[in-house]
């Protein structure tokens, strides 16, 4: 297995746009931004563009789930897990 690390950013050289998949999902979706984070204002668009996607923001900058574990866990709570 790899770690956490070397599979983050081979997803950065593996790059691409899923924008057409996302615009066929019909299920509710959340975009969720770090308010550290200064790329959340270009991510405005998602809301906008998709169906059904809420923009959510927790503490944090970009790797949330290391950053700030239990604002991801309470908003998995308001999923309804």
């Amino acid at each position: 297995a790899r770690t956490p690390v070397q599979a983050f950013n081979a997803g950065l050289l593996q790059h691409r746009s899923f924008e057409p998949e996302l615009k066929e999902i019909t299920q509710t979706m959340w975009v969720v931004s770090g308010f550290g984070d200064s790329r959340a204002l270009g991510r405005q668009k998602y809301g906008s563009e998709l169906n059904n996607c809420c923009l959510k923001g927790i503490d944090g900058l970009n790797v949330l789930p290391w950053e700030n574990p239990a604002g991801v866990v309470e908003l998995i709570k308001d999923l309804g897990y």
